[in-house]
């Protein structure tokens, strides 16, 4: 087996330093924000689209009536367009996974393998049906199930992918099967991590190397004799307790946002007088049901969020909660975990107390939770704020078929409540976009400064080469260029066409 003192020995030449490698992380992870939204802004399309354009064509096909159909045709044109930019941006994230982060080879090739080689596989089953799905509407006069067959097929293409993307950052937020050792080695209020399947040679060898040589591991022979071996479960990941609630957590998000959106779009026809009132409104009251639906689901899932949060990441759940150095009470989150109000939440001056002597990297989590603690607690209940705000707008909506719901939401609001959903539209997507930015800024700032939670910091995987601003600028305005080229294609398709066929007097 390889040893330490074997890879020092191997790479001593290539040896980095430390406080560069800081400055080359930090300089990197701005252009890998960028590149994640802006991944994510089209990501949500291919995620949660397909369940609208599928119960609208699905409902169409139950009632015959042409209309729905219609409508699913001209949304699976945006499904089509977000896919392709979806595929564009992903390939671009994943390569500066490998190119700019590229010690995170260390988790591809042992923790994360199973997973993403299923991933690849999912996204092939996407490439090949989503351009049968888009070219044959109609096609199947006799069966027209089985268009929706085949983008059924799309949907579970998009959302196995999905899940085994989540579970690889799910791990990196709950590196499951390692047992007790995140606690014995850095940060001792983390339980144990379920079995240990890791060897435990390898994973301090490894975790002790990267902060010294980084990325330059990759380079020696050694480095897959460490790799080799490294866990007795390759498909460990995939039962992370964090795993299911981030996927529907995740994909719920992406569909009340999705949801929302064709609503808008939808609702900004009617009040523009553009096309059949009945043809939009027929549209308009299944997407904002399906939004409705998704927001009372996402209220559970979020809350199954926070109680992992809670579990295995005591220092973001105190920074969130807005928990004082010294602990303090909140008699809402007390009451949801302990069933009584009077609970008291220990703060991060308990959570060092706990550290031992010589546990710098525990020290430095706790020292960038307190940094980040105030602008996380304001962007977590900003999060929370738009989701309550998202959920009363799902109740409202069902004021169109109970007459109890439409008289208090007319009373309180002294309109109808077919003006509030109209309006709501807006509301909720643009909450829905705002909640979901918020919880994954929260998410992975809160994680700041870990690559895996407990185990890995983000500088330890940085590539070994100097990353200047200029290369950072591009980058940036590479992906920027690619969001600006994505929305303009949807403007061109949706609202430039909008205009024309108003004026010929066509309903679209």
């Amino acid at each position: 087996m390889i040893t330490l003192t074997a890879i020092f020995g191997l790479l001593n030449d290539g040896a980095m330093n430390i406080a560069s490698t800081w400055n080359a992380a930090n300089m990197a992870e701005l252009m890998t924000i960028v590149g994640i939204f802006v991944h994510a802004f089209f990501l949500i399309f291919a995620l949660g689209f397909p369940i609208i354009v599928l119960t609208l064509e699905s409902i169409g096909i139950v009632r015959k009536d042409d209309d729905f159909i219609k409508l699913a045709r001209n949304a699976s044109k945006l499904w089509g367009i977000t896919f392709a930019a979806g595929a564009v941006t992903g390939t671009l994230v994943e390569f500066g996974l490998v190119v700019v982060w590229s010690g995170s080879i260390a988790l591809i090739a042992s923790m994360a393998a199973a997973p993403m080689i299923i991933e690849l596989y999912a996204f092939l089953i996407e490439i090949v049906l989503i351009g049968t799905y888009l070219t044959t509407f109609n096609r199947f006069k006799k069966w027209k199930g089985t268009h929706v067959l085949i983008g059924l097929g799309v949907l579970f293409g998009s959302n196995l992918s999905a899940y085994m993307i989540l579970a690889v950052n799910s791990w990196m937020q709950v590196p499951w099967g390692t047992g007790s050792f995140v606690a014995q080695t850095f940060l001792p209020w983390v339980p144990s991590l379920g079995p240990q399947v890791i060897n435990p040679e390898k994973l301090k060898t490894l975790v002790t190397v990267l902060p010294t040589i980084g990325s330059g591991l990759l380079s020696s022979p050694g480095a897959f004799q460490l790799l080799s071996n490294f866990t007795s479960n390759p498909w460990i990941s995939l039962f992370n307790p964090e795993q299911n609630v981030t996927y529907f957590h995740n994909v719920l998000a992406a569909l009340v946002i999705t949801a929302f959106l064709t609503s808008s779009y939808l609702a900004f026809k009617i009040l523009k007088g553009y096309g059949s009132k009945e043809y939009n409104w027929k549209g308009l009251r299944v997407s904002f049901l399906i939004a409705a639906v998704a927001s009372f689901l996402q209220a559970l899932a979020g809350d199954a969020q926070g109680r992992i949060l809670y579990t295995f990441q005591r220092n973001i759940f105190n920074a969130t909660e807005g928990i004082p150095a010294n602990g303090g009470y909140d008699p809402i989150v007390s009451l949801l975990l302990y069933g009584s109000p009077n609970h008291f939440f220990p703060g991060s001056n308990y959570l060092a107390s706990l550290l031992p002597s010589g546990d710098t990297l525990g020290q430095l989590t706790l020292s960038a939770t307190n940094t980040f603690g105030p602008i996380l607690h304001t962007i977590y209940y900003s999060m929370i704020i738009s989701g309550v705000i998202i959920v009363i707008l799902g109740v409202g909506y069902f004021g169109l078929y109970s007459k109890i719901l439409r008289g208090i939401v007319q009373g309180i609001l002294r309109m109808k409540v077919e003006t509030f959903v109209l309006y709501g539209s807006f509301a909720g997507a643009a909450l829905g976009i705002i909640a979901s930015v918020a919880g994954w800024a929260t998410r992975e700032m809160g994680r700041h400064p870990w690559t895996v939670y407990g185990l890995i910091t983000y500088n330890d995987v940085v590539n070994s080469h100097a990353i200047t601003p200029v290369f950072t600028a591009a980058i940036i305005a590479l992906e920027i260029g690619i969001l600006l080229a994505g929305i303009w294609g949807i403007y061109m398709i949706y609202f430039k066409k909008l205009k024309v066929k108003h004026k010929g007097g066509v309903h679209y």
